[in-house]
């Protein structure tokens, strides 16, 4: 297949016909179908003045879903109301970046407005920026005291007319100071008004980090939370059109119903895959010179892309294993297990991930995890524990024994702890933790997973989730702190538990009913001192055999 070319000319596109799919699957049209994507000659073919599908967060195409409506309704009304904190999640690609840079746009000569789209700063340099966006001028030298004084200066000059709003992207990357920073900048107030807008924007773990004990105030100070959801299929149905549109079509493109149904259930309703899919899409129907884009030129863009990574921005290793295990050759498996193994001791170096001791040992409970603790089932306590709650059947029946579990490592302070959480969250594993006193070397930080029946059932877990370097441990003795159909009653005791610093899970019962668990014990002793020290709280919490 040959391309006509003018180097010269702004786009030109084939000379030659291709109707046969077939023919342009194979051989050197792959080469040709890289290159016309990348240099969007179809342009001048679908009269198009711009890319319709461009992966850049562009407001003018902004696609106002029942969910973008919703947020956008909410942001700005908590911004003209000067409610304070703003929070602003949804994962990959559903449209953050855009929604901020048309709220930006919205508000316009509105507000005094300032777009971090880098928060992994220290709070010094956070504050630094914010005033750099401002126009505020302030010595070089400054320190964090006077950077602030300069900022409340100007917003006491400047609220009074106009909101000050700070809009901060991907605000899951920032560390744990520079948002107690945040934090510090709300009290800029007077006695009647809030006097700087924050919106706080970012992916599902920024839930996950203002979770953490440490930042219950900063929790507390949100006053408004919205979340972007993916676009029905319905709403797909209107978004491709209207981007077409905007990108100048006059009618001339057509996907068809049974090319919107693929890319829907190709994207999941996720706006950027579906950009790209419907880009490639274009390219193919460009190359075969028709104007309705139907079913098989979906299937040749998807073909085209590859594995659809629903999460894009997660780490490069974790894409590229992905796709690879798509191959599904078992030599394949294995080696892609050992590159998640390299990469999550790449993270544990490059985050500070450590275990103590780690000069000769690696873990200080390695020689108990190393292999299976040997238990003997006691007796159970004779009588009835008259601190369990009413709605807690004193029955152990009810629930299965799980005494197995994971130990995915050990972390010196909270903010590692949040990090690995994080990560394993990624890779769809739940992760959990717990505090463990030891002795000369402080208090650390356990973090496990999962409540298996038997150790074949967590060797298969660890198999196939690539967990090959967490430690099997046989810990039969938790903390129940409260067992009830009630799913607000288990909001309201997790919560009580993560404000005052102890993590918690849920297991659910024969019965239907769910557990609250905190910790996982090897020896029944120290599950004791947990239990008492939640009920020290006026929460009622008892050892039980998980």
């Amino acid at each position: 297949m040959e391309q006509s070319a003018d180097l010269f000319g702004s786009f030109s596109y084939l000379s030659t016909k291709v109707t046969n799919m077939d023919t342009f699957a194979a051989g050197p049209s792959v080469d040709h179908f890289s290159q016309i994507r990348e240099n969007r000659v179809y342009l001048d073919f679908y009269h198009l003045k711009e890319p319709p599908f461009s992966i850049t967060p562009d407001p003018a195409f902004l696609f106002l879903s029942n969910t973008h409506q919703s947020v956008m309704d909410k942001i700005l009304h908590g911004i003209r109301s000067r409610m304070g904190f703003i929070l602003l999640t949804g994962e990959v690609g559903t449209g953050k970046t855009t929604i901020c840079r048309s709220i930006l746009d919205s508000l316009d000569d509105e507000a005094e407005t300032a777009y971090i789209i880098n928060p992994s700063l220290s709070g010094t340099e956070l504050i630094s920026t914010i005033l750099d966006d401002f126009g505020i001028k302030y010595p070089p030298d400054s320190s964090k005291k006077a950077l602030i004084s300069h900022l409340n200066r100007f917003l006491l000059s400047t609220t009074d007319a106009r909101p000050v709003v700070i809009i901060i992207d991907d605000a899951q990357t920032m560390p744990f100071d520079s948002l107690e920073d945040l934090r510090l900048l709300s009290n800029l107030e007077t006695d009647k008004t809030k006097l700087l807008q924050m919106v706080l924007v970012g992916q599902p773990e920024l839930l996950d980090l203002i979770s953490v004990p440490q930042m219950r105030q900063l929790r507390q100070r949100v006053s408004i939370q919205c979340h972007l959801a993916y676009l029905t299929r319905e709403e797909v149905e209107g978004y491709i059109p209207r981007r077409l549109f905007i990108a100048g079509d006059k009618g001339h493109v057509r996907f068809t119903p049974g090319a919107i149904r693929k890319i829907y259930k190709a994207s999941k309703g996720v706006p950027r895959l579906i950009n790209k899919i419907c880009d490639f899409s274009l390219t193919a129907g460009y190359i075969a010179e028709d104007f309705s884009i139907g079913p098989a030129y979906v299937k040749k863009a998807l073909r085209e892309i590859g594995v659809l990574d629903l999460n894009e921005d997660s780490a490069p290793f974790v894409k590229s294993v992905t796709k690879k295990l798509r191959n599904k050759n078992p030599a394949l498996i294995l080696a892609s297990s050992m590159i998640l193994l390299l990469a999550f001791v790449s993270l544990t170096f490059h985050f500070g991930w450590h275990m103590p001791g780690n000069e000769k040992k690696t873990d200080p409970h390695a020689a108990l995890s190393r292999k299976t603790v040997t238990f003997q089932t006691e007796s159970k306590t004779q009588g009835t524990d008259k601190s369990t709650p009413k709605d807690t059947p004193d029955n152990e029946k009810n629930s299965i024994p799980c005494p197995f579990a994971l130990q995915l490592g050990s972390f010196r302070n909270m903010e590692e702890v949040f990090r690995a959480v994080s990560y394993f969250k990624k890779q769809h594993v739940k992760a959990h933790w717990q505090q463990l006193d030891l002795g000369a070397k402080g208090n650390w930080y356990r973090l496990f997973t999962g409540s298996f029946g038997t150790k074949e059932e967590a060797e298969q877990f660890m198999a196939d989730s690539g967990l090959v370097k967490s430690i099997i441990l046989f810990a039969p003795w938790a903390v129940l702190v409260g067992q009830t159909h009630s799913s607000e009653y288990i909001h309201q005791i997790r919560s009580l538990l993560r404000d005052n610093q102890y993590d918690s899970y849920v297991r659910k019962t024969v019965d239907g009913s769910h557990r609250v668990l905190s910790g996982i014990f090897i020896k029944r002793d120290r599950a004791e001192k947990l239990a008492q020290k939640i009920s020290n709280l006026g929460i009622s919490a008892r050892v039980i055999q998980r």
